[in-house]
């Protein structure tokens, strides 16, 4: 199974070109400001795409998917992209689970606080999850802002990885 990962295109995506592959990934920022109409451009552009299969999970630009319930997510999306927001599904028998959570930064969407907060949430990804996508990254890996600052999370679900 070939996995193509991409993320953080805000807006952007159809500057990509993107390598062949099973399966299609975008860990969120699809938008930059988090419309309706930016996400329904990304959508359209995605569902174009020749991998079998697609998971999206939105990130903390992607405001739509974060204010709209499943019912209108549902009406704009097409049957062959996999929605996950903090929920899976097993492709080929391997359990992928989406989660858009990140910590608390300048007021954006899918937002927690550290400690306590965030890691309740990183406490519900189950055990037998074997494809974890997310986000926000762990604190010390590929976490750097263009300020020097480090902005993942220090109470994440992957303190093995450290």
């Amino acid at each position: 199974m070939q996995i193509v990962a991409i993320s953080d295109t805000h807006g952007k995506h159809r500057d990509l070109k993107i390598p062949d592959g099973d399966i299609l990934i975008h860990a969120g920022d699809v938008t930059r400001g988090g419309t309706k109409e930016q996400v329904v451009d990304f959508l359209n552009w995605f569902t174009g795409q020749k991998h079998v299969q697609k998971i999206f999970v939105p990130g903390n630009h992607d405001f739509f998917f974060e204010e709209a319930d499943s019912k209108k997510i549902r009406r704009i999306k097409s049957k062959d992209i996999i929605y996950l927001n903090d929920s899976s599904i097993k492709i080929n028998g391997v359990k992928f689970l989406g989660a858009p959570i990140t910590l608390w930064f300048n007021n954006w969407a899918f937002k927690c606080n550290r400690g306590a907060e965030i890691k309740k949430h990183w406490d519900l990804i189950p055990d037998d999850t074997e494809v974890l996508i997310t986000h926000g990254p762990p604190f010390g890996i590929l976490d750097e802002t263009v300020y020097g600052k480090r902005s993942g999370c220090e109470n994440c679900f992957c303190e093995s990885m450290r």
